[in-house]
């Protein structure tokens, strides 16, 4: 016997049993502020079919409660530095039209400062989606971003105020803040969103499928009853180290092709007012004059041949490759 390996596996299987013991679904009566998804149809299913929701796995809970105590963390050195922290995970109500409830949410919390309330909200991220958000505008990358962005664009409008901030941290003892304003356009599409979720819930209605996409349906808790002719479909095994190696391939270059992309035209943007650069000692840069054909329509063409494509427009069936990990399914949640 070795001590040190028995312990290893005790330590190991008992904190499985206790995080697995906190994994579980929770009833919902309305949609949560902090999960306004692309998909209406998965928020439905969140409060009529909450029971059906695919639980997640013991790390991602583990990554879920080292999120909760990166957050009590911060707001304990908020508290430290002197800062006024207030109305810690205080209810957010927003009603519909009628003035009935159609969502709800907590927030982490506000500051007092210069006389004026500063609402907050900490999101803890992988370290590599950490470093790549500089902007707001990152948040665009990821359907779980753009949640964060609706729900504290939700919390501002609830709380009737025009900025707040986001605290990021990558749970290594970093942290980054950014500001957020209040965006009405935002609001009044977040708001018809839930509007149509509500009355779907009332009426026991599902909406229409989304067209298909990795990136959400991949990753829903409810795809096994929204998309059984895809997650109930049997594989057929395939044992070929080349194949592997290749799909493996593509799935390192994917996200470097993207890369390639958007500093391709940083770069372009950089250089399109000079004809010819050199760079350090390695690289030629020039403007190279060519040609291509292009089409300038009158205002009057363009409504031409917009009815035209309006008039031969049909939906045909297309097959598109979707890639997944099998290192897990449900992986990516909101803190």
């Amino acid at each position: 016997m070795n001590p040190s390996t028995d312990l290893i596996k005790a330590i190991m299987e008992r904190r499985a049993r206790e995080l697995e013991s906190n994994i579980q679904s929770y009833p919902r009566n309305q949609s949560i502020l902090s999960d306004i998804s692309e998909c209406e149809r998965s928020m439905v299913y969140a409060v009529l079919d909450w029971k059906s929701r695919q639980l997640f796995d013991i790390e991602t809970k583990a990554r879920l409660e080292a999120g909760n105590l990166q957050e009590r963390e911060i707001i304990n050195q908020l508290i430290k530095l002197g800062f006024e922290v207030i109305l810690s995970q205080q209810p957010v109500d927003v009603l519909g039209k009628s003035g009935k409830l159609i969502a709800r949410g907590k927030i982490d919390g506000m500051i007092k400062w210069e006389g004026k309330r500063v609402p907050f909200e900490i999101k803890s991220m992988n370290p590599n989606i950490f470093n790549g958000i500089k902007s707001l505008d990152d948040f665009q990358k990821k359907p779980y971003l753009r949640k964060y962005l609706r729900q504290i664009q939700t919390y501002l409008y609830g709380n009737n105020l025009e900025e707040g901030i986001f605290i990021l941290t990558d749970c290594l003892g970093h942290i980054k803040m950014l500001p957020v304003f209040l965006d009405y356009g935002e609001c009044e599409a977040i708001l018809l969103k839930l509007e149509r979720v509500a009355a779907a819930i009332d009426s026991k209605t599902y909406p229409d499928r989304i067209t298909y996409d990795s990136a959400i349906c991949g990753w829903c808790p409810f795809s096994l009853i929204c998309l059984p002719d895809i997650s109930n479909k049997p594989a057929e095994l395939i044992i070929d180290e080349a194949v592997e190696t290749a799909v493996a391939r593509h799935e390192f270059l994917k996200p470097l092709s993207k890369e390639f992309e958007k500093i391709h035209d940083e770069i372009r943007e950089k250089f399109k007012n000079v004809a010819k650069a050199i760079i350090g000692d390695k690289f030629i840069v020039q403007n190279i004059a060519s040609k291509r054909t292009a089409y300038e329509l009158t205002p009057e063409a363009e409504e031409q041949v917009a009815a035209i494509k309006k008039e031969f427009a049909k939906q045909v069936p297309v097959m598109r490759l979707v890639i997944q990990s099998l290192d897990g399914k449900v992986k990516e949640a909101d803190d």
